[in-house]
């Protein structure tokens, strides 16, 4: 009788202690959901700020991820990165829209886009460690304005993800149409 006293001491023992790693595991399971609901956000992004290149075709432009003080944020290697570990950001999950504006008599006068940005990626510039995304507005979508009097214009941009933004940028005073 003794003996199966002892098997059924051991087989309870061995219970708790199961039951004690099962508890164990589903607390590790809801730690990792719970900081797996904050991945999508990039820290410190509190704004953009856009610059733009004319080519013969199309206006590209890079769009700079700010902190607060307005200083781009740089890539690391921790997982609040937006395309690294479990803070992973796709372009996908941007949304974007964009306006041009025609200039007459140095004004902003007459809206010829409105619409998203086209080819949206993340990019990274030579020796240089800045979080950037690159676009690009496709000049045939750009209308015609006949009133304008340069082929100056202005570039607003607005992004933002599920859980940041939106967040806009004014770009006075570029080249939207050939000269």
């Amino acid at each position: 009788m003794n003996v199966r006293k002892r098997q059924i001491g051991l087989f309870l023992s061995q219970f708790r202690f199961n039951m004690k790693i099962r508890n164990v595991v589903l607390v590790g399971i809801c730690v990792l959901i719970m900081f797996s609901c904050g991945s999508g956000v990039i820290q410190n992004f509190e704004g953009i700020e856009i610059q733009s290149d004319p080519r013969v075709d199309r206006i590209d432009l890079r769009i700079y991820l700010l902190d607060r003080n307005g200083t781009p944020l740089i890539w690391n290697q921790s997982i609040l990165s937006p395309n690294v570990g479990m803070s992973t950001i796709s372009e996908a999950d941007f949304t974007t829209n964009v306006k041009v504006y025609s200039i007459r008599n140095g004004v902003k006068h007459r809206k010829v886009y409105d619409g998203r940005l086209i080819d949206l990626r993340w990019s990274q510039e030579l020796h240089r460690l800045d979080r950037l995304l690159t676009a690009e507005i496709p000049r045939v979508f750009i209308e015609e304005d006949p009133e304008r009097d340069t082929h100056l214009g202005v570039i607003v941009v607005e992004i933002q993800t599920d859980k940041q933004g939106p967040f806009s940028d004014d770009l006075e005073r570029t080249a939207i149409y050939k000269y």
